[in-house]
């Protein structure tokens, strides 16, 4: 049974992977729901300096999939800035990251008392110490990948979306910047660059009379990390378990 299971999962994954095997470049609608509240759109632009920003909340996300893993880049060192939380649990969601390999090892990088400008380093060591603002959080991870997760009171939500509950829902959305020029309050305007990421996330279940999919609830930025496309050849790879899965289910017809 369980290796029925991982089938099965690894099937579901190159259903997921499809868009990394010809690339993240599809135009899907990245941001569907509404609120009263400003929008995720509103919240770019307001960071843009000198005008509206160039990147389209509806279009320019990463694909699902193409952002559920990530990765230190070569410096050591990576930041995570907070640029608005409107969330109605915003006092006590947190943000964070966990083990790629293993969803139950989770280190806090932003608790519910964070605020816009609130502001934390994150570094992985070679044997996969994970330091927090320079100071060993005393959980180790299998190696330099991970996922970004957000808490909320409704359960926890990931950035590989295959971990959510809620149907595989998607909670994350992840934009590279283009080189706009931005101002997060309290820090000296600069560039938005390509190593640097605004991620988005909605905090309510998908089904929930209340979600509204604005993907407005937490904003923030990380830099010097990069996403981690899983090989195409383990999506091909899946694609082919999907067949055996098929065919296993036939044979106990």
């Amino acid at each position: 049974m369980g290796n029925l299971s991982a089938v099965k999962k690894l099937a579901v994954l190159s259903l997921l992977g499809g868009s990394l095997v010809s690339g993240a470049a599809s135009a899907a609608t990245c941001v569907t729901g509404g609120s009263g509240e400003a929008s995720l759109q509103d919240t770019l632009n307001n960071i843009t300096v000198g005008g509206n920003s160039s990147v389209s909340a509806a279009n320019d996300c990463l694909s699902d999939g193409s952002d559920s893993t990530w990765g230190v880049a070569g410096s050591g060192l990576s930041s995570a800035t907070m640029i608005i939380e409107l969330a109605g649990q915003a006092t006590t969601n947190t943000f964070g990251v966990y083990d790629s390999s293993d969803s139950v090892k989770k280190v806090e990088l932003f608790s519910g008392g964070a605020s816009t400008g609130s502001q934390v380093v994150l570094s992985i060591l070679l044997d996969g110490s994970v330091k927090i603002n320079f100071i060993d959080s005393t959980v180790d991870f299998a190696s330099n990948s991970f996922g970004f997760y957000l808490g909320t009171g409704k359960g926890t939500f990931y950035s590989d979306s295959y971990l959510n509950f809620d149907g595989m829902s998607d909670h994350m959305l992840a934009y590279q910047g283009t080189g706009d020029r931005i101002q997060i309050d309290g820090y000296a305007a600069g560039p938005w660059g390509p190593g640097e990421f605004i991620l988005a996330w909605e905090d309510l279940p998908f089904g929930n009379y209340k979600y509204d999919g604005d993907f407005n609830d937490m904003v923030l930025m990380v830099e010097s990390v990069q996403p981690v496309p899983v090989p195409a050849a383990v999506w091909l790879f899946g694609s082919g378990l999907l067949g055996l899965v098929g065919i296993a289910r036939r044979k106990a017809v």
